[in-house]
């Protein structure tokens, strides 16, 4: 079973490449469903946060999920990185 990986907004390079590897994706803003990993970017400029709280509600079944930096990796890497997790 393919994970689910919530993509911070704007990063639709990530997105894409995930969607078309099988990938389940959602926005880290709606982590209702249970997620196995987190993609984000110090970088992105096209990021616009809708929750003005500065707080994440994860919900229980969320709180221990693998955070990756693509700033740190790069977008030819990120495949392997969620591979790696198992």
């Amino acid at each position: 079973m393919k994970k689910v990986i919530a993509i911070q907004e704007g990063l639709h390079d990530a997105a894409k490449l995930l969607r078309e590897a099988g990938y389940s994706i959602t926005s880290v803003d709606n982590s209702e469903k249970p997620i196995d990993a987190i993609v984000y970017s110090f970088n992105n400029k096209d990021y616009l946060a809708h929750n003005m709280t500065g707080e994440l509600k994860i919900t229980d079944n969320n709180k221990y999920v693998k955070m990756i930096n693509l700033d740190e990796i790069g977008v030819d890497y990120l495949i392997n990185a969620i591979e790696e997790m198992d």
